[in-house]
């Protein structure tokens, strides 16, 4: 018995197709958990790392920043037999430019990736554990430049 195992569990993961996403989805499915990968780009790294542990793995292709995707991925997820046991928000953006320079594109695509997606991922998630009678966990991954804007 191991004091860390997520065996019969499902994850999923955003922002699994590279870095620490992929390094999360890995880890999870090291310690025994099936993993739904999210990104905008094809997963196949990803999907070849879990698979070695012995896990599952789903790719979701999604932009999060697209209304109703947040929604959507949960629904996918669980039509293709996830339970909804964790979600790790991972997927994040940055635009680099100067903050006199930044458009109001850049500001929604950061916010829609960022901060809205997390949120109604959260709400999708939450009502489809409570209908599954599931105890769940959510753990929102954030970066430090949320404390700090860039150096100019």
């Amino acid at each position: 018995m191991t004091a860390f195992d997520l065996t019969g569990r499902w994850a999923i993961v955003t922002g699994a197709n590279t870095g620490i996403g992929q390094a999360i989805a890995v880890g999870l499915a090291r310690a025994g958990a099936d993993v739904v990968g999210v990104g905008r780009s094809d997963m196949d790294e990803t999907a070849a790392q879990v698979a070695a542990t012995g896990r599952l793995f789903l790719p979701l292709k999604a932009d999060l920043s697209e209304a109703g995707e947040a929604k959507s991925v949960v629904e996918r997820a669980i039509s293709a037999g996830a339970t909804p046991d964790i979600l790790v928000n991972n997927a994040g953006i940055i635009r680099r430019a100067d903050a006199l320079d930044f458009t109001e594109e850049d500001w929604d695509a950061v916010l829609d990736t960022n901060l809205k997606s997390v949120f109604f991922l959260c709400q999708a998630f939450a009502k489809a554990a409570i209908a599954a009678g599931r105890p769940a966990k959510i753990i929102n991954i954030a970066s430090l430049l949320s404390f700090q804007g860039g150096i100019r």
